[in-house]
C-alpha cells in the first residue's frame, strides 16, 4: 500500500519576519541564521562589485526538501507546476 502526503507549500519565499513568525522565535535570531549560512535564501541580483541591498528572502521549498530528504522511508517528489 502507497501512503500520498500532499504538503502545500503556500509561498516559495518568506522574509525574516514572516520566517520568525511562522517558526514563532526572535527575528533577530533567524537574521542571525541567515548570516551563519544556517538558513537558505534566495540568491540576490547584485551590480559588478557593489553589495546588494535586497532584502533576503529564505528559500522555503529548500528547507521543505531540506526535511523531505531526512525520511527514512520511500519518498518520491513531484513538484506541479514546474518546468
Amino acid at each position: 500500500m502507497t501512503i500520498q502526503i500532499a504538503i502545500a507549500i503556500p509561498t516559495p519565499f518568506v522574509t525574516a519576519q514572516q520566517f520568525a513568525d511562522l517558526a514563532k522565535m526572535p527575528v533577530a535570531t533567524v537574521k542571525n541564521k541567515i548570516r551563519r549560512g544556517e538558513l537558505p535564501i534566495r540568491k540576490k541580483k547584485s551590480n559588478a562589485g557593489t553589495a546588494s541591498r535586497e532584502t533576503p528572502l529564505i528559500n522555503m521549498v529548500a528547507l521543505t526538501l531540506e526535511g523531505a530528504a531526512g525520511y527514512k522511508g520511500n519518498l518520491v517528489v513531484n513538484i506541479e507546476g514546474a518546468e
